[in-house]
């Protein structure tokens, strides 16, 4: 089992902010599709997505009162989370609902000791989270540590049943149940996890600054939204994405494939008239760093040329943003720092090439494609126009 949980990177995210944490699956072998699809649902049902929670019985007994009053307060803690997700500004095709699976097994009560523990003793459960989940009942897994020496939310994917782990620390001293709708709480910071769950990256690896963008010096405008760059609103890329993945209860690559279109066909233009051998540069951003790779000496990630209409096709958008790193040229090395945190690019600097040095710079990047794909605004090829 730790073999499989070592796949897949987990990002520790501030408790005390609107929950910030990168989900990171296996993007090198996204494998095929081998279940049966199952129906979409019908516009403005109510999907419900089911948890499995772990907690502590110290931790439940001596600062919650016992199970069941740590039950009836996680139900609570429950319907603020579909609160949140359904209040929030969004364009949901249906209405989701995050509750406790009804099985008999839907609280696992483990026992470490009473008082403050540490990470790591919490951590030989957490790892027992990623065994073996019966997907009839739920769909993912809540794992409280109520009493640690170091708090953080994460959510990491890779489970034995496909499912993933929405791993909850807390320090000494904080109510997880304190704050309900609308003030930001416990539960919203859950409901940005719960994001993660659903397919969603964080937005705020997108908020690049202009002094981090050495191509164009142009800020990113990133949109608002509850995965980090908002409270109380989703982006038009959640939305879509949540609509796209709402029947499947686990999430996988070969699905986050899905939400690109296969093909882009990328057309310059003047005053209407195709640019003809035009040099078009993309320059990725990375994570973490939150910039434009461009450093002095580096090449562009990609150099294209336009064609006698003006225009070229790239093929697999998917692998565009997320390159298979052993096959792929002018990426950020991985040692002996990691230069390219998640193996991804967040979004693209084109810079098309200008007689006398010149250059006309635009963004391309995912958050505007996702949902112009799913949403049927853009169909295969996409066409990504740059007029000069």
């Amino acid at each position: 089992m730790m073999k499989n949980f070592k796949k897949y990177t987990l990002i520790a995210c501030s408790l005390f902010t609107l929950a910030a944490c990168d989900l990171e699956i296996d993007i090198t072998n996204p494998g095929l599709i081998t279940e049966e699809k199952p129906d979409r649902p019908q516009a403005g049902e109510t999907i419900t997505y089911r948890a499995q929670v772990w907690v502590e019985k110290n931790d439940m007994e001596e600062l919650y009162g016992g199970e069941r009053l740590f039950r009836q307060n996680l139900e609570a803690l429950f319907r603020n989370t579909t609160t949140f997700w359904n209040e929030s500004t969004n364009k949901f095709d249906y209405r989701f609902e995050w509750a406790m699976g009804e099985g008999d097994d839907n609280l696992v009560i483990y026992d470490i000791k009473s008082g403050v523990k540490s990470q790591a003793e919490y951590n030989v459960y957490k790892d027992k989270a990623y065994g073996t989940l019966n997907t009839e009942k739920y769909d993912f897994v809540l794992f409280l540590a109520l009493r640690c020496t170091k708090g953080g939310l994460s959510c990491g994917g890779g489970g034995a049943s496909k499912q993933s782990v929405v791993q909850a620390y807390f320090e000494e001293g904080h109510d997880i149940f304190a704050k309900k709708w609308p003030e930001k709480g416990t539960y919203s910071d859950l409901g940005h996890e719960y994001g993660h769950v659903r397919g969603a990256q964080d937005l705020y690896q997108y908020m690049i600054p202009a002094e981090n963008n050495p191509v164009s010096h142009v800020a990113y405008d990133y949109p608002k939204c509850n995965m980090g760059t908002g409270y109380q609103e989703w982006s038009d890329y959640c939305s879509a994405i949540f609509n796209h993945n709402a029947q499947y209860k686990q999430i996988t690559a070969d699905m986050t494939r899905s939400t690109y279109p296969k093909q882009m066909l990328v057309r310059v233009t003047k005053d209407g008239k195709p640019v003809q051998r035009a040099t078009v540069n993309f320059w990725g951003s990375r994570a973490t760093f939150r910039d434009i790779y461009a450093e002095p000496g580096n090449s562009p990630y990609m150099k294209k040329k336009t064609d006698a209409n003006g225009e070229f096709t790239i093929n697999d958008i998917y692998r565009m943003f997320i390159p298979d790193y052993n096959n792929t040229p002018n990426l950020p090395p991985k040692s002996p720092v990691d230069e390219f945190p998640f193996s991804r690019w967040y979004c693209f600097v084109v810079e098309v090439e200008l007689d006398g040095g010149q250059t006309k710079c635009v963004w391309l990047s995912d958050l505007d494609i996702v949902p112009e794909y799913l949403d049927g605004g853009q169909q295969e090829p996409y066409v990504f126009e740059i007029q000069l």
